[in-house]
């Protein structure tokens, strides 16, 4: 394994840790089951593989490089589930579109890291996008946007965020969030996924039936933002793509 390949591995595996440790830590949580046992699994195949192709990238945030990154993370499950691919080619480009191209506009970080794979056992892809930038939060408070209604939490920040408050300064945007609304929507009521962000001291977890965002204790804070999307390989049979970009 080349060293960058184990440097990019080791952190997002360190991100991933964190992750857990969080939920781990907070004994009100109401998370388990399928979609805890599914990070668990996830930060294994990162931690300790050492024979599958890595599935991690990290790369710079210029217009060329996050267009490449798509293309590379689409490009791999093409080449493990093509069949699947033939469904969800929208919805894919649209998740990682939004979500990559939100660090490249708001986190101020001049990296993401990026981390895509079909897990054959639950039939399931999985999809991690971070950053070590400024929170959710911090770009409310950069861009001045919707200050009156924000308050001064990440927990705060989070649900503006899932309720489609945009830090974008179009008004034509303003029903997209941070990237977060839209997608949530999408893997969640859609594809009947779970969504999952980490940002600062708050964690917020929804997938069908449930939703949670959680204010962490104190000394749990992450610099940046982490996406974790999990949903089936198999389209359910009344998904309807446009339905969730419009």
């Amino acid at each position: 394994m080349a060293e960058k390949d184990t440097m990019d591995r080791e952190k997002m595996g360190i991100i991933l840790s964190d992750f857990l440790n969080i939920i781990a830590s907070d004994d009100k949580s109401t998370i388990h089951g399928a979609f805890l046992q599914a990070l668990v699994q996830i930060y294994n195949g990162i931690t300790f593989s050492k024979t599958i192709p890595s599935s991690i990238f990290n790369f710079p945030l210029d217009d060329h490089s996050v267009s490449d990154i798509i293309g590379q993370m689409k490009k791999k499950l093409q080449r493990y589930v093509p069949l699947c691919m033939t469904s969800l080619n929208n919805p894919i480009t649209y998740l990682l579109d939004e979500l990559i191209c939100n660090i490249q506009q708001h986190a101020q970080t001049d990296n993401g890291i990026a981390y895509i794979d079909y897990n054959s056992t639950s039939n399931s892809i999985e999809i991690i996008i971070a950053d070590e930038g400024i929170t959710i939060y911090g770009s409310y408070i950069s861009a001045q946007k919707h200050i009156d209604i924000l308050g001064d939490s990440d927990a705060s920040a989070l649900n503006l965020a899932q309720s489609g408050y945009s830090v974008k300064n179009l008004p034509d945007t303003e029903n997209r969030g941070y990237g977060i609304s839209s997608n949530m929507r999408m893997v969640v009521d859609g594809l009947k996924g779970e969504f999952a962000v980490l940002s600062g001291n708050a964690l917020m977890v929804q997938f069908p039936g449930r939703k949670e965002i959680l204010s962490l204790p104190p000394m749990i804070d992450f610099k940046g933002t982490m996406v974790i999307v999990r949903f089936s390989a198999t389209v359910p049979n009344d998904f309807d793509f446009y339905k969730y970009i419009s």
